[in-house]
């Protein structure tokens, strides 16, 4: 069996270096270290021992194929798909879930300790990234739950779905979906500054660090209404209901522009989340707000965007007939 991978390469390294940094003065900080990195480790083992999800498998009289887990996952309904999803799948999701915690374990020692400062930055990035696949996940899954898009895109979802399945061991979230990780980090470096609520300046920043593939599809002829509240959600990290809300009471006031300051007090709350890149779960949670929030209104029936912007883009680019490297 060949080696398991746990870390890439940067990872690797950078946990090398603070286990250096701390092992002769915080000993049950290192101590506490070691056991995670060995827990990642059988985990990693127990993924490795199933067999590929890419090659055929036959058991009696029933053949599981590529082929036939597609036809499986695009014809169950939302509440029998998690039985039906391979365990390999079922572990290295938590597998990309307990790295994010070994990570932002090793993120609160580090940014709790002066002499330890220097590692916090690239802590949060290797968090980032582990959670961007956590997502990138979730907007494939998505996509193959919704029965009322073409099959094309869904056969395609599926494809991409089984590779990150399998292959997140070898590869991390860099071999899937760039244009999405791409997007992920631009959104992290952007604070929206509100202002006339019309989000030109953010869009240029945000299309300023994404690729071609991105302007194909803001710039294309049939995009739809709710695909730009669905972007107008992304920028803002407000609800749809919430940007009208805005709208209306800056019309109403004769006023031009508002100031972060104030949403708390127009829209009622104590305060408005801010997704900044200081904890890069922010982006999860940012995701799966928006995706509850589409979902109830394509099941109500309601104004606004039915799907996150994520799904929008990913169905764009999965509706050609064969999946290519986006």
């Amino acid at each position: 069996m060949k080696d398991i991978i746990i870390f890439t390469p940067d990872e690797e390294e950078l946990v090398e270096h603070i286990v250096q940094a701390i092992e002769s003065k915080y000993q049950t900080e290192y101590i506490l270290i070691e056991k995670h990195k060995e827990a990642l480790r059988s985990l990693a083992t127990s993924i490795s021992l199933y067999p590929s999800l890419l090659d055929s498998q036959r058991l009696q009289n029933q053949k599981r194929t590529m082929q036939s887990l597609l036809d499986t996952l695009c014809s169950r309904s939302i509440p029998d798909m998690i039985l039906h999803i391979p365990t390999k799948a079922i572990l290295g999701r938590a597998f990309t879930i307990a790295k994010i915690n070994f990570f932002i374990m090793l993120w609160y020692i580090a940014r709790d300790k002066d002499e330890y400062t220097a590692f916090v930055e690239a802590l949060l990035s290797c968090i980032a990234s582990n959670v961007f696949m956590l997502t990138a996940e979730e907007v494939y899954t998505s996509i193959i739950e919704d029965d009322a898009l073409d099959k094309i895109i869904r056969h395609n979802a599926v494809y991409l779905l089984a590779r990150t399945w399998e292959h997140r061991l070898d590869y991390g979230v860099a071999e899937f979906a760039p244009i999405l990780l791409n997007l992920w980090k631009a959104r992290e470096r952007l604070i929206p500054n509100f202002g006339t609520m019309m989000g030109f300046s953010e869009l240029c920043m945000l299309s300023e660090h994404t690729s071609s593939l991105w302007l194909d599809f803001l710039q294309r002829d049939a995009i739809m209404e709710d695909e730009v509240y669905a972007l107008e959600e992304f920028i803002f990290d407000l609800t749809y209901e919430e940007i009208v809300f805005v709208r209306d009471y800056l019309e109403k006031n004769s006023k031009t522009t508002v100031m972060r300051e104030e949403l708390p007090s127009i829209l009622g709350k104590t305060h408005i989340p801010e997704y900044s890149g200081q904890d890069p779960r922010e982006l999860y949670r940012s995701f799966r707000d928006r995706k509850i929030n589409s979902r109830f209104r394509a099941r109500s029936k309601l104004n606004g965007p039915k799907k996150t912007l994520e799904e929008y883009l990913m169905c764009f680019l999965l509706s050609s007939k064969t999946v290519v490297e986006y």
